[in-house]
């Protein structure tokens, strides 16, 4: 699906070392590299590290330990070291555009104190890679405000550039958006379908704004992110809509009918992932 999408005209790679995929990813690009297709400047790579462990999703390597709880300070930052530069291995580009943290702490956790030592040390090795220029530009993913506003006051050198969260017409989270804003931290939605293609196809209020504006469904929801000024990062397996959902540029929604997209906002609009809240 990475040549496709290559070959569509998208040059932006979201990726992680949750997602064991470095390493394919490296093999497409050297190939569209050696035929002359594209450059390393044409692409735009964006990876995760300090995942929490997942029970029954990646592996033991591709997150952080079973016991991050109990983990130093300096054993995040020697664990966090050594993820960043496999990662700069597995993809073998040189550096990364954008290194995000992929989540504050453990899902769940109720240790504010010791989640704010690791979650610091986490985001200095960031700033360190950032000053060598490992990294582009540093991020981080599914924080809350309290989160960020946390990393300031902590110490934190370097505002992270972007925090990327799960958007769509059926969940925001106004009070991290606004707080971004505030703070000059661009925001980047996931799952800006929602629970997927099929959720705002279905959905009778998307349906009736795509037909006003002679577009499909999953572009109004595109669409609808852009003009709350959120980047947006999507995921699909067909080629129509590898492309479709990059021909975004040649309308505009009214404030009414973005109104009306935004009445489609509810608290359980996310499709299962653990709330920013949820995490201390």
């Amino acid at each position: 699906m990475l040549t496709l999408a290559l070959e569509s005209g998208i040059r932006h790679i979201d990726t992680a070392l949750m997602y064991r995929s470095h390493k394919q990813v490296s093999y497409v690009l050297a190939n569209f590299f050696a035929s002359g297709k594209l450059t390393r400047d044409d692409i735009f790579i964006t990876s995760k590290i300090f995942h929490p462990p997942t029970f029954g999703f990646g592996t033991a390597g591709s997150s952080m330990p079973e016991n991050l709880d109990l983990m130093t300070p300096q054993q995040v930052t020697e664990r966090v070291t050594f993820d960043f530069e496999r990662t700069l291995e597995e993809l073998g580009l040189g550096y990364i555009d954008l290194m995000l943290l992929h989540w504050p702490s453990n899902f769940h956790s109720t240790d504010v104190e010791g989640n704010a030592a690791r979650r610091l040390a986490a985001w200095n090795v960031l700033e360190k890679m950032y000053e060598k220029g490992w990294a582009r530009a540093i991020g981080v993913s599914n924080f809350s405000e309290h989160h960020l506003e946390r990393l300031k006051n902590d110490g934190a050198v370097v505002v992270p550039m972007v925090n990327q969260i799960e958007a769509s017409v059926f969940m925001q989270w106004t009070n991290i958006t606004s707080y971004c804003k505030e703070n000059d931290i661009r925001v980047h939605a996931y799952s800006p379908l929602g629970r997927g293609v099929t959720h705002v196809t279905s959905n009778p209020i998307v349906l009736s704004v795509a037909q006003k504006y002679d577009k499909d469904a999953g572009q109004i929801a595109l669409r609808y992110l852009l003009q709350l000024d959120y980047g947006v990062t999507f995921l699909s397996t067909s080629e129509s809509r590898l492309t479709s959902n990059q021909q975004l540029y040649d309308f505009e929604l009214d404030d009414n009918d973005m109104m009306r997209l935004s009445s489609l906002n509810v608290p359980d609009g996310t499709w299962g992932l653990v709330s920013p809240y949820d995490i201390s």
